[in-house]
């Protein structure tokens, strides 16, 4: 390794972990709650070799129905919390570890494909440019800065590496007739196995990796001129890595139609606007947006001839026109359109995938325009003198762009702010002072994104804390629009339920928890809540049953257990009482429901030694409760 090639590791060593310094002090934000901190597969350490073999991505999420398939990643997750427990910062250093080294292998491989398309040595300053915009790149912000981003980065470090040692096993066999060496084909199969286990750890760590097996096949016939036997290795991995998936998670497909529900040409006409508008963020990376969905600034197309549609095809047709005429004359600019798109393809919504437009989608297909850049401007020495300002502009936007993602609150405080018509924003910046328990402007948030746009998922956020509230009518009326969206939602008869038993319509009450039940049998909470209700009524009987019936599909439920200790304290069977607050208690030894009346049994049965040792836990629990004085009374 030259002197110039060591300084400039060093560079964009600093440069790359400087950018992203800050994040590290960020919280858990967006999805990282439901895939990161409160997921319990990464707290498990037994789980590494079920990981494997888990549809499991997240612990629960708004997005139902979404398997995905990303082991590696839930690996990674988990191999953090077994080390250094699952705190955020260790978690964001991972990522902005993970980053630097992208950047670094980001050098070589554009080092490699300048040596290969030129065909001449020394092209250090042009690598170093291109690893220098990749690593203070805006758009990058978002999978380095999040947590979840991890799966994008993995997948590019992967895929670097496997398309790096295939281009070098490529040269490698082309030369090795004119190589006197007596081993000249090991150190091409070593490339090549290389190659192709970083191709199937990359498919562990995201699907969108597929499209590195496209890219190899166009590379070879439009830069190689000929199909090698090759690529057969690496279409083994990937109908491996399908038949992995598919026993896996129980199914090829794993996207979600929630955003993107319309037919395939309206897809293709929307996202032909999306794919233009991924270019411009490549060149203007502003606004950024942590959540574009189907946005103002990109709307759903219905037709070809709307003018935006046309100008996007137009504009698309020119550059891979462009591309293919100078595929001989600048295959730089060939190769770097070639690999933009063809990481783009698998989120490009032919087979909706869950998500409209988003800046991680760029993470990858970004070194096509990195590598673009590097060379161009270093060809050109009035572009040369002002990279420097794009780059330290660049830089800037990151480092405060990582400021952002702090927490979710300043992240949907920025987006509400910037994108006042994004419906998800005001819905997640709600569900922020709904975990400040401020009803109101959970409320108002709530009913803002509602006004934006009606979805199942708000209007039943917005029911539970209406009601909660004691606003059961308005509740009622937004689980009325919710059941009209979607009529076999379980939760929204349960809830409406819920509301009918708080106004007193028993009738309506009981039906609801009915069609709840018949919806969804195997829910465990419904039975739980219907026992509730029971209870309430003073009909113990029709209680116990639901209760038992809780346990029996779910022996884990710990409020069930508490609701038939109460069903048998009602009666004065305090010993059978005891016995199943008990059994709360070794489910969920928090449960404070099942302490206090577990507290309150002791001291009925006499056993104060007992209650007073279990309310010196209560107190630490629940140190606010009035309650606490008289449990303290009836111990002496």
């Amino acid at each position: 390794m030259s002197k110039k090639t060591s300084i400039y590791l060093i560079v964009l060593f600093f440069i790359s972990s400087g950018v992203y310094f800050n994040s590290v002090f960020n919280k858990f934000a967006f999805d990282d709650v439901h895939i990161v901190e409160n997921n319990p597969l990464v707290k498990k350490p037994l789980s590494f070799v079920g990981l494997f073999f888990k549809s499991e991505y997240g612990a629960q999420t708004d997005f139902a129905g979404v398997k995905i398939y990303r082991p590696l990643v839930m690996v990674s997750y988990l191999l953090t919390n077994v080390f250094f427990g699952n705190e955020p910062f260790w978690h964001h250093l991972g990522n902005v570890i993970l980053q630097t080294v992208n950047v670094l292998i980001v050098f070589f491989l554009c080092r490699q494909l300048l040596v290969f398309f030129y065909k001449k040595d020394d092209f250090e300053t042009e690598a170093f440019l291109c690893g220098l915009f990749f690593a203070v790149h805006p758009v990058h912000a978002e999978v380095v800065a999040g947590i979840v981003g991890r799966s994008e980065i993995l997948a590019g470090l992967f895929c670097f590496v496997s398309f790096l040692f295939f281009v070098k096993h490529a040269e490698q066999t082309r030369n090795k007739n004119t190589e006197l060496t007596p081993n000249k084909n090991l150190i091409p199969n070593l490339y090549y196995l290389i190659a192709i286990l970083c191709f199937f750890l990359a498919l562990l760590s995201k699907e969108n990796s597929a499209a590195l097996l496209g890219l190899i096949f166009f590379y070879e016939i439009f830069f190689n001129k000929k199909l090698s036997k090759s690529i057969i290795g690496f279409l083994g991995i990937f109908i491996l890595w399908l038949i992995i998936k598919y026993f896996a998670i129980g199914g090829i497909f794993t996207g979600s139609e929630r955003y993107f529900k319309e037919g395939l040409s309206v897809r293709v006409f929307t996202m032909s606007k999306a794919l233009v508008f991924y270019i411009k963020l490549m060149f203007v990376p502003y606004p950024l947006n942590p959540d574009w969905g189907l946005s103002d600034v990109i709307s759903v197309s219905q037709t070809f001839f709307e003018p935006f549609v046309i100008l996007s095809f137009i504009i698309l047709t020119a550059v891979f026109f462009l591309a293919y005429k100078n595929i001989k004359t600048n295959p730089v600019f060939s190769f770097s359109i070639l690999w933009f798109f063809a990481f783009l393809f698998p989120v490009s919504n032919i087979i909706p995938i869950g998500d409209f437009i988003a800046e991680r989608f760029l993470y990858i297909p970004s070194f096509g325009f990195c590598l673009f850049a590097g060379d161009l401007i270093h060809r050109n020495k009035k572009l040369l003198k002002i990279a420097p300002f794009i780059l330290v502009i660049f830089s800037f936007i990151t480092v405060k762009q990582n400021t952002i993602w702090k927490n979710n609150m300043s992240l949907w405080s920025y987006t509400t702010e910037k994108f006042p018509k994004n419906w998800r924003a005001f819905w997640e910046l709600g569900k922020c002072y709904r975990t400040e328990k401020n009803a109101d402007e959970t409320i108002k948030y709530f009913k803002k994104s509602i006004s934006l746009r009606e979805t199942d998922l708000v209007l039943y956020d917005l029911a539970v804390e209406l009601r909660k509230k004691g606003d059961c009518p308005s509740a009622i009326a937004s689980l009325n629009k919710l059941i009209g969206i979607d009529g076999k939602n379980a939760k929204a008869y349960l809830e409406r339920a819920k509301c009918y038993g708080n106004t007193g319509d028993y009738k309506a009450a009981v039906s609801d928890f009915q069609t709840a039940a018949l919806l969804s049998p195997k829910d465990d909470n419904i039975f739980y809540e219907t026992g509730r209700f029971y209870i309430l009524r003073g009909d113990l009987s029709s209680a116990k049953n639901n209760f038992e019936k809780a346990v029996q599909l779910n022996g884990k439920n710990a409020n069930a257990f508490v609701g038939l200790g109460v069903c048998f304290y009602q009666i004065k069977n305090f010993q059978k009482a005891k016995n199943y607050f008990s059994e709360a208690l070794k489910i969920d030894p928090k449960n404070t429901e099942a302490m206090y009346n577990l507290i309150v049994v002791h001291i009925l049965l006499g056993n104060k030694e007992k209650a007073k040792s279990l309310l010196e836990k209560y107190k630490n629990l629940n140190s606010d409760d009035p309650k606490i004085r008289q449990l303290e009374a009836g111990i002496l």
